[in-house]
């Protein structure tokens, strides 16, 4: 553990100064609930304008639409990023481009779902995060692949195609386009989740391991609530094979429950996720939608992470931390922005928050 902190503060001292000194431009949770009370996306981007999304936001014309502005705050967010990664070195730099790889999973996931509906690469294109490792050249070439099992093999490995394997993926209606989002998801995750593990030593594994972790269990639970959701009969091959609190047995007991209500009533009353998700029984009932399993996931992945600030520094947690909090902030403003725009009231806008 000391020589670990001795290496940090030796050769990343600088980055790590550079993320708490950016830590401390996130907007507070009390700033995120006032946007909610804003009657226009003007009024949101005027807010904004002395925060580091200023410059950019800046740039836009007053007709811009709100697919637009989120966009420009995906990419401010982006460029927040790779600040940080051009100044890392070594084993930090490379934790950062294999962090930068997960968005590579949603933008193969979103590339798939959009190919299987018929829909035009322009109308993909839009959706791509600036975050991801792969280039426009190399997803457009994806995208000219009409075989959908042989765009899966071009594009993952043989670890995806076997989850993929007997799933009938034509024309998918809403709540299978999930599924299979959620399944290529979970493998960018499984691949995040064994670099941490075999890469990682002392304070920086034990410190990332429980965002890293629960991000595979919280994703399989979400397999299997649409599998229940489906009808599927197998669900278990589509899971990731990785469990970090979600043990066998628990485990187990979810793909073995008769519906997806007991299915959320026996991971409520789970050990360490039922402070997480004890109310989603409820949630659910009143839904009739499985979109507030996100929320809850991202609020439990930032209460993490500013828990890892409030510990030790000088370790590789604190630079996920602030990477996870940064993604959070900017799915919030997105999601304030759309519900803006969609009319909702206040009160409607704030349970799309995680914060």
């Amino acid at each position: 553990m000391l020589r670990d902190t001795v290496v940090h503060l030796l050769r990343d001292n600088f980055t790590e100064a550079k993320v708490r000194g950016k830590k401390r431009f996130l907007l507070e949770r009390q700033q995120l609930q006032s946007l909610t009370e804003f009657k226009s996306q003007a009024e949101v981007i005027g807010f904004l304008a002395d925060s580091p999304y200023g410059p950019e936001l800046s740039k836009l014309p007053d007709s811009v639409s709100p697919a637009e502005a989120e966009r420009t705050i995906g990419e401010s967010l982006a460029r927040t990023v790779e600040n940080i990664e051009a100044s890392a070195k070594g084993k930090v730099r490379q934790f950062i481009i294999e962090y930068r790889r997960r968005y590579d999973a949603r933008d193969l996931a979103r590339l798939l779902v959009f190919k299987l509906q018929g829909r035009p690469w322009e109308d993909y294109a839009t959706t791509r995060s600036s975050l991801g490792t792969l280039s426009e050249k190399q997803l457009r070439k994806l995208y000219n692949i009409e075989n959908p099992r042989d765009l899966i093999e071009e594009m993952a490995d043989q670890t995806l195609e076997g989850r993929l394997e007997n799933m009938q993926l034509e024309s998918p209606s809403p709540d299978k386009a999930a599924l299979i989002r959620d399944i290529i998801v979970g493998w960018g995750d499984e691949r995040f989740y064994a670099y941490a593990s075999n890469e990682l030593t002392g304070r920086d594994r034990t410190i990332c391991i429980p965002i890293i972790g629960s991000a595979i269990d919280l994703g399989n639970i979400s397999i299997i609530l649409r599998g229940k959701l489906m009808g599927l009969a197998d669900i278990r091959s589509h899971l990731v094979p990785v469990y970090w609190k979600l043990d066998a047995k628990t485990l187990e007991s979810l793909l073995t429950a008769e519906d997806i209500q007991q299915t959320l009533d026996r991971i409520g009353a789970h050990r360490y996720y039922r402070r997480i998700l004890s109310g989603s029984r409820q949630k659910y009932d009143e839904t009739k939608s499985l979109a507030f399993m996100e929320v809850l996931a991202r609020e439990h992945f930032a209460k993490l992470s500013h828990e890892i600030f409030l510990g030790i520094p000088y370790n590789i947690g604190v630079i996920l931390a602030f990477l996870v909090l940064k993604d959070n902030e900017a799915r919030n403003l997105s999601a304030v922005i759309s519900g803006i725009d969609a009319g909702l009231l206040p009160e409607q806008i704030r349970p799309l928050l995680a914060t």
